[in-house]
């Protein structure tokens, strides 16, 4: 069962359309479940993980982003996770 308004939910929610669309084989709505499935708890254990899915999809954004830094990648991706966990949890609470 996967959890209203999860962190995988809470991500899709903070990444804008023109950043990134969903393809075939991309596995966003997969990872997105698997992430809801988590809860918050298991996406601060999968942190990492899910830092690394989302800079390994760079190939997705617009053109002139995908010359940025792999490093740049990582720091914005970890702010866009850490801000879906937060999200989640207050959801959670309420």
């Amino acid at each position: 069962m996967h959890a209203i308004g999860g962190p995988g939910t809470e991500l899709g929610l903070l990444i804008p359309d023109w950043l990134a669309k969903q393809s075939k084989g991309c596995s966003c709505s997969d990872r997105a479940a698997q992430m809801d499935e988590w809860g918050v708890d298991g996406c601060i254990k999968n942190r990492d993980k899910i830092i690394g899915w989302l800079v390994s999809q760079k190939h997705m954004m617009p053109t002139a982003l995908q010359i940025v830094p792999r490093k740049v990648l990582k720091a914005g991706a970890t702010v866009l996770v850490d801000c879906a966990i937060a999200n989640a949890r207050i959801k959670a609470e309420q």
